[in-house]
């Protein structure tokens, strides 16, 4: 028994050794955090732990609070950028703290134009190996499939739908050197959509009607079923263009 369990951890020796050294990086990023928020009175301790929220109040209307707050989305965006819904949730995130739609939705789209921009510089001078390390060779292999035979029209649409990896798909279009004719557009207009339709959006829904599962359950399925229509659609239009494309070619 000793014997299988040394030979399990030998084997997988190399995970495990990452494993520890992102559980050190995280605990000694919480650390610092938490060393700063102390330095600046945003946490302080008496009977406890206690939050400054009179402090955090006046720094988050200051317009330098504004500009930490774009970088440290930006930052995070681009961080997680091969998680699906990770921007989505970091809007989400700035909702919480700006109340007020408009604030929300002026400071996530101004992260995502700069985690986008940057991803996609990485992307276009970084080259495959950097994105591999970034998203993972698999999942890498299979986004520049799909941009390079079908990002004509799924570009822009993926950017539209907040369940996508929008900032792993910026760096993807980076590497296959996605004209910027095509990019900025699809990023600013689609990603514009896709966050107006979260913070104004989500506002307009009544959710405090929502007094049954099955209210949360319908309202789901139309979300889903909303989804696979606008890839149905998106899926027949690439048809038609590939016909169109081969016509051409003839």
């Amino acid at each position: 028994m000793k014997n299988k369990i040394a030979s399990f951890f030998k084997r997988n020796k190399k995970l495990f050794g990452n494993a520890a050294l992102l559980l050190l990086l995280m605990v000694s990023v919480s650390l610092i955090t938490l060393l700063l928020l102390m330095l600046f009175d945003v946490v302080y301790f008496e009977d406890g732990m206690q939050f400054n929220s009179a402090l955090f109040m006046s720094f988050k209307s200051a317009w330098y609070g504004w500009i930490v707050f774009i970088l440290l989305q930006t930052v995070l965006s681009m961080l997680l950028c091969a998680i699906p819904a990770a921007a989505m949730a970091l809007t989400l995130l700035s909702m919480t703290i700006y109340t007020e739609s408009w604030q929300a939705f002026v400071i996530s789209f101004v992260a995502a134009m700069m985690a986008s921009g940057a991803l996609y510089v990485i992307g276009r001078f970084g080259g495959y190996r950097l994105c591999a390390k970034f998203l993972g060779e698999k999942d890498c292999d299979q986004a520049l499939t799909l941009l390079r035979n079908k990002g004509t029209v799924y570009f822009p649409l993926m950017m539209c739908l907040p369940t996508f990896p929008d900032e792993a798909l910026t760096m993807i279009a980076g590497t296959i050197k996605m004209s910027l004719a095509w990019f900025i557009p699809s990023v600013v207009i689609g990603r514009g959509i896709g966050i107006v339709a979260i913070t104004f959006g989500l506002s307009s829904i009544p959710f405090d009607r929502f007094t049954t599962p099955w209210h949360w359950i319908v309202f789901v399925v139309l979300c889903v079923a909303a989804t696979f229509g606008v890839l149905w659609l998106a899926n027949r239009l690439n048809k038609i263009m590939e016909k169109r494309r081969e016509g051409q070619s003839e």
